[in-house]
Parts: C-alpha cells; structure tokens; sequence
C-alpha cells in the first residue's frame, strides 16, 4: 500500500526542479553579466556553444536525479501508468532547460534572435536526451542509460556548431538563418534524435510495470 502522506512525484519534481533551477541559475547568470557574450569575431561562437552544453548538462543532471521517481506509480489507473510519468518527467526537463536558458541568455545579453536560437536548441536538445535516457534507464542500466544520454547530447551541440561555423552570426550578433543549411544539417540530425529517443522510449513502455507485475503474480 502506497503511503499517502508521502508527497507525489510531481511535487517532488517540481520542488527539486525549482531548487536545482536556483542552484544553476543563479551563479550562470551571475557569470554571465560578468563575462557577457563577445562579439561574432570574438569567441561568440565557442562562448554559444559552452553555454548550450552547460544548460544541457545541468537539465541532464536534473532527468538523471529525478529519473527513479518514474518508477513509481503515479498514475495507477492508467493503462500506460509508466508511460505518463516519464511523459511528465521529460515535460518537467524540458521546462527546466527552456527557464534556464532564457535566464542566462538574456544576463549574457544575446542579440534577441540569438536569444531566440539557444532557446529553440534547448528545447529541442531536452527532450530527446531526457527521453533516450529515461527509456534506456528502464531498458537497461543507468549507466548505460547516462552514457547513451550525454552522446546525444553532445551529437544535439555538435549539429548545431557545425550550422553556425557553416553561416556564422549577423554582423550584430544575431542568428543568421540560412533555410537551406538548416535542411542540410539541423533538421536531419533533429529527425534521428527523435525517432532514436521516441523508439527506446516506446520500446521501454511496453515492459510490464512492477506494480503490474505484482497484480498478475497474485
């Protein structure tokens, strides 16, 4: 029986998730109004990149501490009860990592568009990992789990360094938007990121949940 004056999980994440966020927040945004972003010709590509992978390891390091609370059953009358957890897990990270870019984004004073671009990168690169490493985490070991998160993550930064050495920056330090490189190296690379984290993570909720487990062995 469950106990009923422990909190839910998503209290917990919530809770965690707000702690955690102060805890990068903070000393990230302070840095940056120390170090604010250099100039297109200056390191703005290196210094980009840095904080993207910074916010993605942070949001990662979140999932990872959160990721035993999805083995929990929080929504026990659902058919896919696991399945609905990690939907709001990954939610959760994903809003972790969409606050925490736009906080540190703004204290290094990004041109608004460049803004704009680590947001729609941080976005994009938190719910893959967070669902390849939630669905992996059930699959298999955590390690395993860790591993294969943090090399799609580092596969996320790497397609989009690899755009902006290819376009680079508006001579104000804006995001140059170039449709036909985004088709060639974004968009493909986003593509087998999802349709890797969506199979792992549909492949995982096919696996009996040990709450179920216990109602058919009795």
């Amino acid at each position: 029986m469950s106990d009923h004056s422990s909190p839910h999980p998503v209290e917990v994440i919530l809770a965690k998730g707000l702690r955690r966020l102060l805890t990068w927040a903070i000393p990230l945004s302070l840095l940056a109004l120390l170090f604010r972003a250099p100039a297109p010709g200056g390191g703005l590509w290196a210094y980009s990149l840095a904080h993207l992978t910074v916010v993605q390891l942070a949001t990662f390091g979140f999932v990872a501490e959160m990721g035993e609370l999805a083995e929990r059953p929080w929504f026990q009358h659902m058919k896919r009860s696991w399945l609905a957890s990690v939907s709001s897990l990954i939610a959760a990270a994903v809003g972790f990592s969409a606050l925490l870019t736009l906080a540190t984004s703004a204290a290094a004073r990004y041109d608004v568009s460049l803004q704009f671009l680590q947001l729609l990168s941080s976005l994009d690169i938190a719910w893959v990992v967070a669902a390849l490493y939630l669905g992996a985490r059930r699959l298999s070991r955590r390690r395993v789990a860790s591993i294969a998160g943090l090399m799609l993550l580092a596969a996320c930064v790497l397609s989009i360094a690899i755009y902006l050495s290819v376009v680079g920056f508006a001579d104000d330090g804006g995001w140059l938007v170039d449709g036909g490189e985004l088709m060639r190296i974004v968009l493909p690379s986003d593509l087998v990121a999802a349709v890797i984290s969506l199979t792992v993570l549909l492949r995982a909720a096919r696996l009996p949940h040990p709450m179920e487990q216990e109602r058919l062995q009795s």
